[in-house]
Formats: C-alpha cells, structure tokens, sequence
C-alpha cells in the first residue's frame, strides 16, 4: 500500500489540551482481540502504525469477526466499504484498547457498529441501497440537491471495490 500523505494524518486531543498524533506508540502490553461486524455493511479494519500512517488490516464481511494479537496502546478505526463512513466501538470512531485487557491471556470481543447519522442519512442509504441504477434518481422527483446526493451513494454501493494493498 503506498504510503499515506499528512492529510491523512488524525490528531485527538489529550487530557492535557494538548494535540496528539493518533498512532502506536509501543508494544508491551498485549491485547488479544476479536472485532466483530455488527453492522450490516462490509468493513475495513485500518490500523494506525507508529508513524500515524493508516495502514489496512482485514475486511470484514456482515455478521463475521477477526482475531487480532495487538497491543493498548495501538488504534484500530473501521470504515465502511463503499461510502467510507467511520463506524465506531463502544460509540468512538477510533478504538485502543482498554488497559484492563492489557497482559489477559483471553480473547475480548469487540463490536463494531454505526454511529449515530441524521435520519436525512439514514433514508438516502436506504434508498440508494435498493436503487440498481442511478438514472432511476432522476424518476423520484427529489430536491436537486438530494437527488444529487442520492446518485452519487447510488454509485458507490455498486461499484465493486477490492480490499486496499496490505503493506
């Protein structure tokens, strides 16, 4: 996978107030995983390496899980297939480990599922969902600007799209 550019860089803030670069930043604890797709959507699992590169683990269909050996201190972020929505674990779009799980010599599990989305976003998934073609947007007699919208998710959902290059 090529290397990602500082655009793709995340910061967070940190209890300090402080902007801190999203990445690893060791491996001495470690956290035995399993991320489970809860949402009804093709995910990418996406790890962030110690540099903050954004770098693609596994894609996971509906309904299926992955086991991961990693550490606390790494962050994982999922996204959607097709639309490249954020979902999130426990409501936050980028998950570490708890410390608690650090050192376990069991498995946790984790779900992945939605964040909350407007009900304006909501509808236009579905409808772009069961729309083959995006011509058939112009039949519906929307709003330009949803009727714009609606066709570009329309393409995307059928637009087939190979997992990104595993470094």
């Amino acid at each position: 996978m090529p290397e990602s550019d500082e655009s793709d860089l995340v910061y967070e803030i940190d209890e300090n107030g402080q902007s801190m670069l999203v990445r690893s930043l060791e491996s001495t604890q470690r956290a035995y995983l399993r991320f489970t797709n809860k949402t009804s959507r093709p995910v990418d699992i996406w790890w962030r390496d110690f540099r903050g590169v954004k770098r693609h683990y596994v894609r996971l269909e509906e309904g299926t899980y992955f086991d991961i050996n990693s550490f606390i201190t790494h962050p994982w972020e999922f996204t959607d297939v097709a639309t490249k929505e954020r979902y999130v674990i426990n409501n936050n779009p980028i998950y570490r480990p708890p410390r608690n799980v650090g050192g376990m010599m069991f498995r946790t599990n984790w779900n992945i599922t939605i964040s909350v989305r407007s009900l304006r976003r909501t509808a236009l998934l579905a409808l772009a969902l069961q729309l083959k073609d995006s011509n058939a947007v112009n039949n519906l007699g929307l709003p330009r600007v949803l009727a714009e919208e609606l066709q570009k998710l329309t393409v995307v959902f059928h637009t087939p799209r190979p997992p990104p290059n595993r470094d």
